[in-house]
């Protein structure tokens, strides 16, 4: 009989008997042949589910679908006959496998997702749905004669309590149950996964399945070893703990991940830990590195699983992009690998946990970068989408990539720990967001002392030049803002005077220039980038350390009449900084483009809360200074108290609330990401050179 009429009659046996189980002939005429012709007309029917699937989807029809089944499945399983129960546990099973690809194209929702799993759960606790599993999977050993030279089957499907089978999880492409052996007792011990329909029936994820065993059988302890796998199943030992994924799900639902300072630290043991796994396992690229496919066991170490490509998210099969495919790296999507591969999810995997979701442009998000530039510029190694690109900030040396990898993290985690944003105390983060410069004197020396010895680079040459500008800063204030001994006794028994103007003024100025200097450029440097305009712009931005050092110098210590020329003079250089910054930030970002950096903003988008105005608005307001400065000297301007009140308006207001608190963060977030940029291209130009 040809094959598609040999299928047709398969199906058509499984239909019929669906719509009419009654059978009128003996049960020895029939039960003999009807059983594996309907387990075969099953399995054609599940191979061509997508596409119903995706019509029943489309009509909003889906769950009804999935009712009818069960539906008809329980009036079959109330009809006598092996054939007419294993029909029913077929249809069962095939609720369950429409329910598993409907999902997939779901938005993810927690929610969604559990009552989703009861619903599989309530039907593979059907006795009928657990040996129509077992018939539908059996190895081809045991439902037809053995071609020459096949190897033999698994003996272990034998041996499997059909009974113990029960819904555990859902994978990508399976269904995975827990079971027990024949005889034994006791938690299960064994994990059954599944292929869906009609991923099984696809080549290429039929093969890596059967391959599974003897690719990973005898891998390293981090990787979970299977027992024995066909095209259409693995086995594998049962492990105890969570998924990444649930331990995510359950550490947000409890509020555990609400703070910053909670997401760094929760999301530096995860990365070591994978690090750790991945570094044991070398040798063993995992290819399809995602929350799902870890586990975290009760003892803190990880265990890895479902190693190897994922075929429905390669170019090969072509499906619709799934919410996991966020996670794995270009390269594999399109059939090949790299050395780099899983460093890649493990970037994506901890920017999921900083930011609540996955990168879906492929960037770190800008809030990693206002939160810790040194952990954005970190993340932002890891996510390039082509493996050349990717780890070029890491300093060469003799060790493994991991145990590199491992050290430079561990340094950008430590210095995100210690960023004011990851303070548990909402007023140490409140204080350190409007106040000007750290309280704490003492804790700088401190931390610059032990940055000078960080793999980090410049970390300790950024810690010295803000430890300058909080001296800047106290030294202002101490000049300014406290009243000296001296005055108290020249005017002893009154009151000492009101500050003067350059006193008043000067204090203005320091407490926005430390602001500026602390928010903004204080974790900003172009030292790693060659060129004219980087040196330029670095001495430029470390000058705005001690810019308010000359108002407090000159005009409170010597000649306060040139309180409004010292002033002038430093917004003009404020203004020639944030110029400066600009030009390299867009000169960075055209060569990152250039050199097909995918991290870097697509054209035209502009920095963070118009960045580009800051230079010119603050160069208008230079020269509003110089003309206050021309109009007091030469007398024309006599009212100095209300133009210090008006002046202050416009410190306060503007520069140190509206543009330093507020918009600083961010400002400094996108320059960061350019001068990023900037060391990548260097990077790749020395390698070429």
């Amino acid at each position: 009989m040809p094959p598609e009429r040999t299928a047709r009659t398969a199906a058509a046996a499984f239909l019929g008997l669906i719509a009419d189980p009654r059978d009128d002939r003996s049960v020895a005429d029939v039960e003999a042949h009807r059983a594996t012709t309907v387990v075969r007309g099953a399995a054609l029917v599940l191979g061509s589910i997508l596409d119903h699937v995706n019509d029943h989807e489309l009509a909003g029809r889906t769950p009804g679908f999935i009712e009818a089944c069960e539906s008809a499945g329980r009036r079959l399983a109330e009809r006598a006959g092996d054939s007419a129960q294993l029909a029913a546990g077929l249809l069962f099973f095939m609720s369950v496998n429409v329910e598993l690809l409907r999902r997939r194209f779901d938005p993810p929702s927690p929610a969604g997702q559990r009552a989703s799993d009861e619903t599989c759960r309530r039907l593979i606790a059907h006795p009928q749905a657990k040996r129509a599993i077992h018939a539908l999977y059996a190895p081809e050993r045991y439902t037809r004669a053995a071609r020459p030279g096949e190897r033999p089957e698994p003996a272990i499907w034998r041996h499997l309590d059909v009974g113990s089978m029960e819904y555990f999880k859902a994978g990508t492409t399976s269904l995975i149950l827990t079971v027990r052996e024949q005889g034994e007792t006791g938690p299960p011990g064994w994990v059954l996964k599944c292929v869906l329909f009609p991923w099984g029936n696809m080549s290429a994820v039929a093969n890596a399945t059967a391959a599974y065993a003897a690719v990973y059988g005898r891998a390293p302890d981090p990787i979970v070893r299977p027992k024995a796998s066909t095209t259409r199943w693995v086995v594998l030992p049962k492990q105890d703990g969570d998924t990444l994924r649930e331990r995510i799900e359950r550490c947000r639902a409890a509020g555990e991940l609400d703070q910053a300072g909670q997401r760094i630290a929760f999301a530096r043991a995860i990365a070591e830990q994978i690090i750790a796994a991945l570094s044991a396992a070398e040798g063993f690229a995992h290819l399809d590195l995602s929350p799902s496919n870890i586990i975290l066991t009760g003892t803190g170490a990880v265990k890895l699983i479902d190693l190897g490509r994922n075929h429905l998210y390669s170019r090969q099969v072509g499906i619709a992009e799934h919410d996991d495919s966020v996670y794995i790296a270009p390269e594999v999507k399109n059939r090949g690998d790299s050395p780099t591969s899983d460093v890649y999810s493990l970037g994506v995997i901890v920017l999921e946990i900083l930011s609540g979701g996955p990168p879906r442009d492929g960037r770190v998000p800008d809030a990693i970068y206002e939160m810790s530039p040194v952990l954005g510029r970190a993340l932002d190694d890891l996510i390039e989408e082509r493996p050349a690109h990717r780890l070029l900030l890491i300093r060469p040396g003799p060790e493994p990539m991991y145990r590199r990898l491992r050290t430079f993290l561990a340094e950008a985690f430590a210095l995100a720990e210690a960023e004011p944003a990851a303070s548990p105390s909402a007023a140490d983060r409140a204080y350190a967001r409007f106040a000007p410069a750290s309280r704490e004197l003492l804790t700088q020396v401190r931390k610059w002392r032990q940055a000078r010895h960080s793999p980090v680079r410049h970390s300790g040459y950024l810690l010295f030049f803000a430890l300058v500008a909080s001296v800047v800063w106290w030294f202002v204030f101490a000049r300014t803002a406290v009243p000296q001994i001296t005055d108290v006794i020249k005017e002893f028994p009154r009151l000492p005077k009101a500050p003067s103007a350059a006193a008043i003024i000067a204090f203005a100025q320091g407490l926005i220039s430390a602001k500026f200097y602390q928010t903004i450029m204080a974790r900003l440097t172009a030292r790693g980038i060659p060129g004219v305009l980087p040196r330029v712009t670095e001495v430029a931005v470390r000058s705005m350390a001690v810019i308010a050092l000359p108002t407090a110098v000159l005009a409170v210590g010597w000649k306060p009449q040139l309180w409004a020329w010292s002033v002038a003079a430093g917004a003009y250089a404020v203004a020639l900084t944030n110029l400066l910054c600009l030009l390299l930030a867009r000169r960075l970002f055209a060569a990152g483009r250039a050199h097909d950096l995918s991290t870097v903003p697509d054209p035209g988008v502009p920095l963070p809360r118009g960045f580009e105005q800051w230079w010119w608005t603050m160069l208008l307001y230079a020269v509003l200074l110089t003309v206050i400065a021309w109009g007091l000297q030469v007398r024309w301007l006599h009212d100095e108290t209300a133009i210090v009140l008006g002046l202050l308006i416009i410190n306060i207001g503007i520069h140190y609330i509206a543009k330093c608190a507020l918009a600083g963060p961010a400002i400094r977030g996108g320059l960061a990401r350019a001068f990023v940029t900037g060391e990548k291209v260097a990077a790749l130009r020395s390698s070429s050179s």
